[in-house]
C-alpha cells in the first residue's frame, strides 16, 4: 500500500484543490503498487482516474513545460522519477541531510506559521558515480514533485552570450512551476570569479547566478551537484541552505546495494559479503553497471539462477576498465 508521505500528499494537493498534483500522486501511487506485484489495485486506481476526465481522454502525466520561454526545451530535461527512498543507498550522515530536507519540506506549512522556511537550496558534492543525480530524483519522487535537470553542457554550447538571460527564464519557470531543480555539473556556472584562466563571459553569468538565487522566492528545491566544490565561488557557497557529500561507498554500504539490486535472485548471505568487499573502490554506478553485467551473463548463458561468479566476473572486469591515474 502506498506509505503514509504519499497519502498526505495526496490529502494536501485535494484541499489546495490542486487536481494536477493529485493526479500526479495518484499515478505515483498506482506505480507503487504495480511494482509492489499489486497489479488488480494498480488498475482500479488508473480506471477511476480515467473516469474522473471522460473527456479529456487517456490519463498521462503532467507536462508542465508545454510552452517553455527561450526555448527552454532545450535547457530542462523533464521527467517524473519512480525512485523512492527504498532504492537508494546512502552514507549515514547523506542519509541525514536528505531525511532532513524532506521533513521540513513537508513540513513547510507549519514552518510557515513561525516565519520559518524548509531548506530548498542544497549543494551536493562528491566523485562521479556516488549518488548525487539519482538523490535528487528521490527526493522529486518522495515530494511528488517533477524533477528538472538543467543541461548546463547545452546552456553553455548554444547559448554562450545570453546565457545569463536563460538563466533568468529557468529562475522564472523555477517561480510559476514548483519542482525539483538539478543544476548538474554545476561548477562550470559557479566556477570561481578569480579563476586566473576564466574568461568575462563566466564571470557575468555568476555574477547574474548569484542576484537571482537573492532574489528567488519561488517555493521549488534548487539542486546543485558538482564534482568539484574547490571551483565554486565563495560567495556562492554561503547561499546553499545545507551541503551534502556523497563519497565513495564503504564494503557495508557496497553490500545493501547488492542486497537491493539482487533481492530477487536471493543470493546467500556469505556470497553478499565476499563481493562487497571485492567491489571496494567502485562507485555506485559501477555497482549497479556489475549486477546488470553479471544479470545479462547469466541470460547469455541459458540459466535462471545468477550465481557468485557471474558478479565477481563483472566486478573485476569493471575494475580492469577503471581509467589509469596520471
Amino acid at each position: 500500500m502506498a506509505n503514509s508521505e504519499m497519502l498526505q500528499e495526496l490529502i494536501r494537493a485535494h484541499v489546495a484543490g490542486d487536481s494536477e498534483r493529485f493526479r500526479t500522486i495518484a499515478m505515483q501511487v498506482a506505480a507503487r503498487e504495480a511494482r509492489s506485484g499489486h497489479r488488480l489495485v494498480a488498475g482500479r486506481i488508473r480506471d477511476l482516474l480515467d473516469a474522473a476526465t471522460p473527456s479529456s481522454g487517456p490519463v498521462s502525466r503532467p507536462t508542465p513545460l508545454a510552452t517553455p520561454p527561450k526555448d527552454l526545451r532545450d535547457v530542462l530535461d523533464v521527467r517524473y522519477p519512480e525512485e523512492g527512498l527504498d532504492r537508494v543507498v546512502l552514507a549515514e550522515g547523506t542519509r541525514r541531510v536528505v531525511d532532513r530536507i524532506l521533513a521540513e519540506q513537508r513540513a513547510a506549512s507549519d514552518l510557515g506559521a513561525w516565519g520559518l522556511q524548509p531548506r530548498r537550496r542544497l549543494l551536493f558534492h562528491g566523485p562521479p558515480g556516488c549518488g548525487k543525480t539519482m538523490t535528487a530524483a528521490v527526493i522529486a519522487h518522495e515530494l511528488a514533485l517533477p524533477l528538472l535537470r538543467i543541461r548546463t553542457e547545452v546552456l553553455f554550447s548554444r547559448f554562450m552570450g545570453e546565457t545569463s538571460a536563460v538563466l533568468d527564464a529557468v529562475f522564472v519557470q523555477a517561480s510559476k512551476q514548483r519542482g525539483v531543480y538539478l543544476f548538474d555539473e554545476f561548477d562550470a556556472v559557479g566556477k570561481q570569479r578569480a579563476d586566473s584562466n576564466d574568461v568575462g563571459e563566466a564571470r557575468r553569468i555568476l555574477s547574474a547566478f548569484l542576484q537571482l538565487l537573492d532574489a528567488d522566492e519561488s517555493t521549488s528545491v534548487l539542486i546543485a551537484a558538482t564534482n568539484e566544490p574547490s571551483f565554486l565561488d565563495t560567495a556562492l557557497m554561503r547561499r546553499f541552505d545545507d551541503v551534502a557529500y556523497f563519497g565513495p561507498p564503504d564494503a557495508p554500504a557496497i553490500r545493501r546495494l547488492l542486497q537491493l539490486l539482487t533481492s530477487s535472485y536471493r543470493l546467500p548471505a556469505r556470497s553478499l559479503d565476499r563481493l562487497a568487499r571485492e567491489a571496494v573502490g567502485l562507485t555506485f554506478a559501477d555497482v549497479t553497471r556489475a549486477v546488470t553485467d553479471a544479470a545479462k551473463a547469466m541470460v547469455l548463458s541459458r540459466r535462471r539462477t545468477l550465481r557468485h561468479g557471474d558478479l565477481a566476473a563483472a566486478i573485476t572486469d569493471l575494475r580492469e576498465r577503471q581509467p589509469i591515474a596520471p
